[in-house]
């Protein structure tokens, strides 16, 4: 029986700049979460017993250049290595442009593999590591001539950091086929570098165990690593947690609620139910649904209705606000002014969704988005599909913006009557 605990894309201490701006200790708070993750990795290897640890690249980030993440990352490595188990890790496209993996000075229970591929064998479990590193950030051609054969008689396990046949939001970096890893004879193919995890086949086993630790909106959801218990040349597959951080985007419909401390209180029901179970804590997206009298109202004063949610969270602890969106609609005002208002959001939305006015805003948002400074241009999508679908969003939050100014001047003016 050979027991390994596969990962990727670390990414340790990842600076959030993009989360800084909006909130600094939140971005303070997620960045230390990669550290925790490595954390719970090491803590799984130990709990289970395993035999080695298989890193499938990015375990740095390549901005980072502190020493202090260097000897986190090898006090780390040290706890298994006084537990006996070895760490097996490549490079990845981050990794090849960091300093710190050039100048760290690794555990001797640590191999990692160089740019011209190699294999290690563990005689006394019956099987065979191979693994190949970025010699430079990027890799434009396919590493896998460079793998050497399947050792006869062993479980053959590659390591490879691979975007595949391509991935939306993920450049495309020593690119293969499933097809092409199939045919190389491997048994279990320990993948890295597309963020979420999947499992691509199950014969050879292809399997790319996502990031252990989400950094903002567009990585949501809890994350794990891959714990693999291989018997008789099978091998059982099992998620560990390890995210110390979750993304998530809560819905809260206040359709039925006319009170505004109602209308928090039901968002921080929807919030609670969202945190982890854990000790993890939950940083989310709220998005705010329904048709009622309120939606004029919290447009209006979202300013106000966000700072209060976010000491409501605040207080309640293990969660945050990371942004409030909001596709409310106003039933009320509609039928209290005789459905002009509706009659303007719908004429407003006709106009939005022609094809030449909708073209025009993506290229609005795309020039905006080439002005902004490098560390932002997140916030508008890591895709052109993104980047035109917050285009339309903005478009539609326009439209119902307008609308409930008109409604709000015109409350106000009933009020002074």
């Amino acid at each position: 029986m050979f027991r390994f605990l596969h990962t990727a894309d670390l990414h340790i201490d990842s600076p959030l700049r993009s989360l800084a701006l909006r909130d600094a200790d939140l971005a303070e708070r997620v960045g230390s979460a990669t550290r925790t993750a490595l954390s719970r990795i090491v803590d799984a290897c130990l709990e289970h017993e395993v035999h080695a640890l298989l890193i499938a690249g990015d375990l740095f980030d390549g901005d980072i250049h502190s020493m202090k993440t260097a000897a986190f990352v090898i006090a780390q490595f040290e706890r298994l290595d006084a537990a006996g188990i070895p760490v097996f890790l490549i490079r990845g496209n981050h990794d090849a442009e960091s300093q710190l993996t050039r100048e760290i000075d690794l555990p001797p229970n640590v191999t990692l593999f160089t740019g011209h591929g190699g294999v290690e064998e563990l005689p006394d479990h019956g099987v065979a590591i191979h693994g190949i590193s970025f010699a430079r950030p990027s890799a434009p051609e396919s590493l896998l001539p460079k793998l050497r054969p399947p050792v006869p008689g062993r479980f053959n396990i590659g390591l490879l950091h691979t975007s595949l046949a391509g991935a939306p939001g993920h450049d495309v970096y020593a690119p293969c086929s499933i097809a092409d890893l199939t045919g190389h004879g491997f048994d279990y193919w320990a993948l890295g570098h597309v963020h979420g995890r999947r499992i691509h086949a199950e014969a050879p086993l292809i399997v790319m165990p996502g990031m252990p630790q989400g950094r903002d909106i567009g990585e949501a959801g809890p994350k794990s690593a891959t714990l693999v218990t291989v018997t008789e040349g099978r091998a059982e597959l099992r998620e560990v947690p390890t995210s110390a951080v979750v993304f998530e985007r809560v819905t809260c419909d206040l359709g039925d609620i006319d009170d505004w401390r109602d209308a928090r209180a039901a968002v921080m029901g929807a919030l609670r139910a969202a945190t982890p179970a854990d000790e993890g804590w939950l940083v989310a997206r709220v998005e705010l649904r329904g048709q009622g009298d309120l939606a004029w109202r919290i447009r209006r004063d979202l300013d106000l209705f966000s700072a209060q949610m976010a000491e409501d969270a605040q207080a309640e602890g293990r969660m945050a606000i990371e942004k409030i969106e909001i596709t409310l609609q106003d039933r009320a005002e509609a039928a209290a002014h005789g459905g002009a208002r509706a009659d303007l959001v719908s004429l407003l939305h006709e106009v939005c969704e022609t094809p030449a006015f909708r073209d025009r805003a993506i290229d609005m948002v795309r020039a905006l988005s080439e002005d902004l400074p490098p560390e932002i241009r997140g916030d508008f999508g890591r895709t052109e599909e993104d980047l035109a679908a917050v285009a339309i969003r903005i478009l539609d939050e326009g439209a119902e913006e307008v609308a409930a100014r008109l409604s709000a001047g015109a409350a106000a003016q009933g009020e002074e009557g």
